[in-house]
């Protein structure tokens, strides 16, 4: 439901230059610098949907103090419907912020001097769902299906491109799975940390595609910040990458601890959801290029390939020098 929420909302945030929802006053970091004894910079970061397991790492590196270690005042705010943290942090109202590769890539097209600096996750958790039994083995089997998906999805675009999808009777995804339930021949978006769960509390068993399958491999969760707050605080940089993949590497065994931390932040929870999405989310998280490389890494080839893609559909309509878009500098070696 996410995506959906925020594509419409993002979208109009950057077709007409609004920026986010936030009430607070521009958060300038602290000239000095973060190891000067007894005094922390204050520091934002804001999330892309409300607190849930997906943001386990940095609700881990604030609760063990791993923030606070590195001389950080982390404040760290949700996001979610409507809300666009792309401009917010290019505002300068929060000064890191989570995104997914092809919408970093899309903002700087727009003028957006935004910068990757960290990947969660190696893997998009972006599924489509269908119902257990279906005849699906393929993304070219959705064609003659009714397909429940968010108008303008970057990932769609590249499917109906990529696997000729000419046949398909392509509904607005509402946020909500009462249609795609009623329909057991239908597919719809969802993320795999949580959908398949919450349908089988309902009674209604599935399986998907991963989207990442499908040759579109966008980095989701990507933590970035601006190309100025990179020159003007290095160090603050260096020492949030540091801190949020500690906290990472402390919710992987740690993780039933951290989701009560959650649970205090988002009651609308529960536990054994929660459960459920950490064990998802971790060969996302763990698996891929970050089981050799480390949390968090990124590669010049894969963000190469993203933005060929994004420009093959017409979402991007001139060349992009990748390595302007993110940086490996912060990253361990």
């Amino acid at each position: 439901m996410r995506n959906f929420l925020k594509t419409i909302g993002c979208a109009v945030l950057l077709s007409v230059g609004i920026i986010g929802c936030s009430q607070d006053e521009p958060n300038q970091a602290n000239a000095e610098s973060p190891n000067q004894e007894d005094e922390l910079i204050s520091v934002k970061q804001l999330t892309n949907w409300f607190a849930q397991p997906d943001f386990g790492g940095q609700y881990a590196a604030l609760e063990e103090g791993y923030y606070e270690d590195v001389g950080l005042d982390m404040t760290i705010e949700s996001g979610g419907p409507q809300i666009s943290e792309i401009q917010i942090v290019a505002s300068g109202e929060a000064d890191f912020g989570m995104a997914t590769g092809d919408e970093l890539l899309a903002a700087r097209q727009e003028g957006l001097p935004v910068v990757a600096i960290a990947a969660l996750f190696q893997v998009n958790p972006q599924v489509l769902l269908y119902h257990e039994g279906q005849d699906i083995e393929d993304f070219n089997d959705l064609n003659g299906r009714t397909v429940f998906v968010a108008p303008g999805v970057m990932y769609w675009e590249y499917l109906k491109d990529a696997y000729e999808l000419g046949d398909v009777n392509e509904m607005a995804f509402s946020g909500q799975f009462n249609q795609f339930i009623e329909d057991e021949t239908a597919v719809s978006q969802a993320y795999l940390t949580t959908a398949p769960y919450n349908l089988s509390k309902q009674g209604v068993e599935t399986e998907y595609l991963l989207v990442n399958d499908s040759g579109y491999e966008t980095y989701a969760d990507v933590l970035f910040t601006t190309e100025d707050y990179i020159e003007e605080h290095p160090e603050i940089v260096q020492n949030y990458v540091e801190a949020s993949l500690k906290g990472w590497d402390y919710y992987k065994t740690n993780y039933e601890e951290i989701n009560k931390v959650i649970l205090e932040e988002n009651p609308d929870l529960n536990l054994d959801a929660m459960k459920y999405s950490s064990e998802q989310l971790m060969d996302l998280v763990f698996g891929s290029d970050a089981a050799e490389h480390g949390v968090g890494y990124m590669s010049n080839q894969k963000w190469k390939k993203l933005a060929g893609q994004l420009k093959d559909i017409g979402i991007l309509t001139e060349d992009i020098d990748v390595e302007e878009a993110f940086t490996t500098e912060f990253l361990p070696e």
